[in-house]
């Protein structure tokens, strides 16, 4: 059985409604799929009480999972970590700034799978995409001591980065999440310098226990950019039912078309041109 998990802290519209909407089109993408669960970590458990998920009641966690307050994105690596203990089973977790396409499921539940590597077996991790390698050189020199893999030093040649929007893991890789907090926790009073911390952290940890990677591009489309979301924002709130219950899919689903992207944020700069003026 694999756990797609959501989350949802804060209170923020705008990424409730993100959320719903991604969350629909993973719901469609999983109809009649027997092998597979959503599950919604909020700390208002009771706004998803009608909806056909697993819901988990984070309200007493996130100040701890978020480093005290100091650095947010620490939730990410904690849910999945507690998910891996609490439905024994392999996770995905989701970024709610996306959009399910048609394959997605087979495609990450067929990366999940063990596969042999130089005669030792081992199960990737899923991520969204590499994004750069040294992605953080004001780092050299920075060292620590990691709980499982030991001792670290930040590599100028090797470091790399992968987006953490969708992360899959096994139970195998329990280790891995518990390396990661504290490889986070360790850079924690510098989090604002590294908004980025959590999904480097990750990829780090990942190279230097010596298991793949494997990216899910085509079938996961991760609207985090700021433009592409300041263009969802405004269709996703077009297309969706304003009752929060009403989990009906859109008419279609947005492609994000690179020239629709761009006209639409043209429009909306001449819009808010002044905004900062009017605020003041």
């Amino acid at each position: 059985m694999l756990h797609y998990l959501y989350l949802d802290y804060g209170g923020l519209p705008k990424y409730r409604r993100e959320l719903k909407y991604s969350l629909i089109s993973l719901r469609q993408e999983l109809a009649g799929v027997p092998d597979a669960r959503i599950a919604v970590y909020s700390d208002t458990p009771a706004l998803y009480r009608s909806w056909p998920v697993e819901v988990v009641d984070i309200s007493a966690q996130v100040h701890d999972w978020a480093g005290s307050g100091i650095y947010h994105h620490r939730i990410k690596p904690a849910v999945v970590l507690d998910a891996l203990g609490r439905f024994s089973s392999p996770v995905c977790f989701v970024d709610s700034d996306s959009i399910i396409q048609p394959g997605f499921h087979a495609e990450v539940s067929a990366k999940l799978v063990p596969e042999e590597v130089w005669s030792v077996t081992k199960t990737a991790v899923v991520m969204n995409r590499f994004e750069l390698r040294n992605p953080f050189p004001a780092l050299k020199g920075f060292r620590t001591r990691l709980p499982h893999l030991g001792a670290y030093r930040y590599d100028l040649e090797n470091s790399w980065m992968f987006n953490s929007g969708l992360i899959g893991m096994v139970q195998a890789h329990a280790p891995l999440l518990e390396d990661t907090l504290a490889f986070i926790d360790a850079l924690i009073g510098r989090a604002r310098k590294f908004p980025t911390l959590e999904q480097f952290a990750l990829s780090e940890v990942v190279r230097l226990n010596q298991i793949p990677v494997s990216e899910v591009r085509d079938t996961f489309l991760h609207y985090w950019q700021g433009r592409r979301r300041i263009y969802m924002g405004h269709r996703i709130e077009k297309a969706l039912s304003p009752d929060w219950d009403d989990l009906t899919p859109p008419k279609e689903w947005d492609q994000m078309n690179y020239w629709a992207v761009r006209a639409y944020n043209y429009w909306y700069g001449v819009r808010h041109m002044f905004d900062g003026w009017r605020s003041k």
